[in-house]
């Protein structure tokens, strides 16, 4: 921690930084590149839709280098954008969804385990449906 000169919290859309205002502006005063951290960003988060905001934490060191964090939205935001609405005015999740969010969220835990967690999240959703389709 000595070797940190700041450290900048900001909330950034997934592949969507840019190096103008106002990431390009705060970063630029205290002397960091914002082209290249735009760069290395959007690298970083180019498998995530570009809708997902990330809570971003950025260490400027003294050197005028940087590290950044990215905090993935949380499962139950995440559930509200895959749920879909039935004619009976219900939620419905489909399979599929789920698991591309159990390896977005737990990527180190075995699918099989991850799966469980999220159809715990599932499962607390008020009248909810799971739909299975290839």
């Amino acid at each position: 921690m000595e070797n940190i000169k700041k450290i900048i919290y900001i909330g950034i859309k997934a592949n969507s930084a840019e190096q103008g205002p106002p990431l390009g502006t705060v970063l630029g005063n205290i002397g960091v590149n914002a082209i290249k951290f735009a760069k290395d960003f959007n690298e970083y988060t180019i498998d995530l839709p570009i809708f997902y905001k990330l809570n971003v934490t950025i260490y400027i060191l003294r050197n005028n280098n940087y590290s950044f964090t990215a905090a993935i939205p949380s499962t139950g935001w995440l559930l509200s954008l895959l749920k879909k609405t039935d004619v009976n005015g219900g939620y419905f999740f489909y399979f599929s969804d789920l698991i591309k969010l159990a390896k977005l969220k737990f990527p180190k835990l075995p699918l099989k385990t991850s799966i469980k967690i999220i159809l715990g999240s599932v499962k607390s959703c008020n009248n909810s449906q799971i739909y299975f389709y290839k």
